[in-house]
């Protein structure tokens, strides 16, 4: 019976950590580039019960196998393609296909889908946050709004050509992980990010978040009534174990 209350506990924690990831997915519904979580989940691996007999175990005498519950195994981040919205800026670029800006940060390099930069007081292209945009030569220096980003990312000011966007991808995406700021990083160093960018990019452009609301709010009534489920097991196990040691205890 304890066990029953160790399965139900750890059903309540997975559906605590899928809870958690389901509210996350939802707040940043309007965040451009955001890619959604879900959460994995795995039994804990079965033991075999076994009848003993005077103190020894008898290999002929199985009576079943038991597990204690279930946990979160992993969390995958869906990459599937978001729409794409116009907003006319001319320093506003999607992603068209699979592949991530380049971003030069204090901490080194990250990578996002989210395309809404804009121009830093130096006429550099930048994030929000103020970090670089990547081109092939460093920071991307165009110094006025009047410029052209074609479909290959090529960067051109008064029809000459500044440089070009750092476009890369990945043979595992599940390897990268999230930094925060709507950034991504590659801690796996065989990951290779040298996979060729075969998509394209459209200026004037943004990528939406990639989240399906409704998907998400009936993900999270179902973990709310599976913790609610896990909950009335404890109470009903901690209730029978309470008539236990009070009532049959005093027989």
């Amino acid at each position: 019976m304890v066990r029953g209350l160790y399965a139900a506990a750890t059903g309540m924690i997975n559906q605590m950590t899928r809870l958690d990831k389901v509210a996350n997915n939802i707040a940043n519904v309007n965040t451009r580039g955001f890619k959604g979580d879900q959460v994995v989940s795995r039994a804990f691996d079965e033991e075999l019960l076994l009848r003993v007999d005077n103190g020894q175990a008898s290999s002929g005498r199985r009576i079943g196998t038991i597990n204690h519950g279930v946990y979160v195994d992993r969390v995958i981040t869906s990459f599937d393609q978001g729409s794409l919205q116009e907003t006319g800026e001319a320093t506003h670029v999607a992603i068209k296909g699979e592949g991530f800006f380049v971003i030069l940060t204090e901490e080194g390099e990250r990578y996002t889908r989210d395309g809404g930069f804009m121009l830093d007081d130096q006429g550099r292209l930048v994030t929000v946050d103020g970090w670089p945009v990547a081109g092939q030569t460093g920071p991307i220096f165009v110094g006025t709004r009047d410029f052209v980003i074609d479909p290959e990312g090529n960067v051109m000011v008064g029809g000459m050509y500044v440089d070009r966007l750092r476009l890369v991808n990945f043979e595992d995406l599940q390897a990268l992980r999230k930094a925060g700021n709507n950034l991504y990083i590659n801690p796996d160093p065989e990951n290779n990010p040298a996979v060729e960018f075969q998509g394209e990019v459209a200026q004037g452009f943004v990528e939406s978040s990639n989240v399906d609301v409704v998907r998400e709010t009936v993900d999270m009534i179902t973990a709310l009534r599976n913790y609610e489920s896990n909950q009335k097991v404890i109470k009903m196990i901690d209730s029978v174990l309470s008539k236990t040691v009070n009532e049959l205890g005093r027989v």
